[in-house]
């Protein structure tokens, strides 16, 4: 069947994603009835929440319902509307039913039902391939493809850690329904002055939008930043400077293209460098300090004397009681800027901790040989 056809006949169904409590963006499906009708009426139900409730006695809805795995360079799972863990599961046709056939194949950015390992075990829970994944081809019922949003079902994959694949950031269904694959609706609604979708690739029509516009559309979506920032809403201000920052990669690809000097300074003066000295105070508020030394350097190898860039690095090496770093970056701002009083308190207030730090270092290595020195004595004796 035509793609065309295929887009006339196909249901198409919308999962509103959350990170750590931010909204993050939209993934939109379309489900391949053509192929997998029962299979693929059983996610689209689940996505409407139509059905009610199941046998366990829980919604049969994926609202609310988290990623509970995640394997980098492979796949996010969710789906457990029963337990949230992926130790259970319920379809709209009973606890299980049986694989409808294995016709699709698992390329990247397809989601396919997860099972027990067993033939005829699907319920609710699915995976999303971020990779191409012939190994899953015969044993799991491949059922719909990912058309917007892809880029955040690669970030959520990103955060998986350790053995048991469980993410390192909380990943929510925040909610879901179903569409029209005319009114796909990928574009920002919180209410600010941002009203893009998340990642360029989403917006379909970008390329007949003018440089003004887009760049007057990134002003925005650095200005939503800004107020959350204001408002203490840290994580949710962290991800408007990424997105302006992916939506500046954008519009300099174009710039470059142009020869567009000019344009290109002002972007990277006016976003490269004020977003990153942004996120930075942002990791810095929210404790994770490499991630705002990353945005100081960020900074520092387009502008190599800007103050708040070296102060805010020399703060995170501080917590991170990388000493000698601290001590180089706040002797750098000292110099940039000689009288500013908060890189001087620091300053001293690092070189007070430095000093305390090599007397106890110095004490424990003579503690050390001297009683390495009494054992050789000991055992000599």
């Amino acid at each position: 069947m035509s793609s065309d056809r295929r887009s006339q006949t196909n249901p198409f169904v919308y999962l509103d994603i959350s990170i750590d409590g931010v909204s993050a963006g939209r993934i939109v499906i379309e489900l391949r009835s053509d192929v997998v009708p029962k299979t693929a009426e059983n996610f689209r139900a689940l996505c409407t929440g139509e059905k009610g409730i199941g046998v366990y006695g829980k919604p049969l809805h994926y609202k609310g319902v988290r990623f509970h795995k995640a394997v980098n360079q492979f796949m996010v799972q969710g789906g457990d509307i029963v337990n949230g863990d992926g130790s259970c599961g319920e379809s709209i046709y009973g606890p299980k039913f049986e694989d409808e056939n294995f016709t699709l194949t698992a390329k990247s950015g397809v989601l396919a039902m997860a099972n027990e390992g067993r033939p005829d075990t699907n319920s609710s829970q699915f995976c999303i391939t971020t990779i191409p994944c012939p190994h899953i081809n015969g044993t799991n019922v491949i059922f719909g493809e990912v058309v917007a949003g892809f880029e955040l079902v690669d970030e959520m994959q990103r955060y998986g850690e350790g053995d048991d694949g469980r993410p390192g950031a909380e990943c929510v269904i925040e909610d879901c329904g179903e569409i029209t694959e005319q009114n796909w609706d990928v574009c920002c609604r919180d209410g600010t002055s941002d009203k893009i979708p998340e990642f360029p690739t989403d917006w379909r029509n970008i390329g007949a939008v003018s440089l003004d516009d887009l760049i007057s559309c990134i002003r925005d979506v650095k200005a939503a930043g800004n107020g959350m920032f204001s408002e203490r809403r840290y994580k949710a201000a962290i991800r408007k400077y990424r997105k302006c920052l992916r939506y500046v990669d954008y519009a300099l690809s174009i710039v470059q293209g142009m020869h567009e000097k000019e344009t290109e300074h002002n972007l990277t003066s006016t976003f490269i460098l004020q977003c990153n000295l942004n996120l930075a105070a942002c990791y810095s508020r929210t404790e994770d300090y490499r991630a705002c030394i990353e945005c100081c350097t960020q900074v520092l190898d387009r502008s190599p004397r800007n103050e708040k860039a070296l102060y805010r690095r020399g703060q995170a090496n501080f917590a991170l009681k990388n000493y000698e770093a601290a001590l180089s970056d706040l002797r750098r701002a000292e110099r940039a800027s000689p009288h500013n009083r908060a890189v001087l308190a620091l300053l001293d207030e690092v070189r007070r901790c430095s000093r305390r730090y090599n007397e106890l270092q110095k004490q424990r290595l003579s503690k050390f040989f001297r009683e390495q020195k009494e054992r050789a004595a000991a055992a000599n004796n």
